[in-house]
């Protein structure tokens, strides 16, 4: 079957396909059968097990080389470019594709959040969760070297956005937002819920909506 990947986690090592059916697939790393990593977006053939999951995943045929095309006669030594060049024209083309994914994921968390500005519903996964952290982060650090009572009024103002989207990301582990409450234990309830919001969400849609993922 024919699909393409819609995401990829390197940390669980899982991913999930939409095949050309509209169905939903997961499938796990080591169904990949291609040398460079699985990346959202590439258009792929698959078969589907007993479970449901696909397996032997690999990038659409159409994608690659056909007989034809490794067959033509070497060009001239003018136009000739080594295999390693090409590897390497590859490699740091995939390296700017990964930096500039990254960037679009870092921006489009912290407009999702400012957007969901009092939101207390629905889920967030946890790039929009550590993405949305390291932003309020760094902007109390760049302000506290420049003014205290700027760093103070970004405090107050990214306060309620940071509050909804952790009740969010707990949502995503199908935990209630009243677990927040837990940062009241000194050290240690702050410790759990940093534990709790690196967990992967439930793949699927549960009492607090469906899957931000999908």
């Amino acid at each position: 079957m024919k699909g393409r990947i819609l995401d990829f986690s390197i940390q669980t090592n899982t991913g999930i396909i939409t095949g050309e059916d509209h169905k939903r697939y997961n499938f796990v790393g080591n169904e990949w059968k291609e040398t460079q990593a699985p990346v959202r977006g590439y258009e792929v053939d698959f078969e589907i097990n007993a479970e449901g999951q696909a397996t032997g995943v690999y990038l659409e045929i159409a994608a690659n080389p056909t007989p034809a095309t490794m067959n033509k006669p070497a060009q001239s030594n003018s136009s000739y470019t080594s295999p390693t060049t090409h590897e390497s024209s590859h490699k740091t083309t995939g390296v700017f594709s990964k930096w500039e994914q990254g960037e679009d994921n870092y921006q489009q968390a912290i407009f999702t959040c400012f957007k969901k500005f009092a939101d207390f519903k629905g889920r967030a996964r946890r790039r929009e969760f550590w993405y949305f952290e390291l932003f309020c982060v760094l902007l109390s650090l760049l302000l506290s070297f420049m003014n205290e009572d700027l760093a103070t009024l970004a405090m107050l103002i990214t306060l309620i956005p940071n509050i909804a989207v952790n009740v969010r990301r707990l949502h995503d582990i199908n935990r209630s937002g009243w677990w927040m409450l837990i940062a009241l234990v000194p050290i240690v309830g702050v410790l759990l819920l940093l534990f709790w919001a690196a967990q992967e969400g439930n793949p699927s849609a549960n009492q607090y909506g469906e899957s931000p993922k999908a």
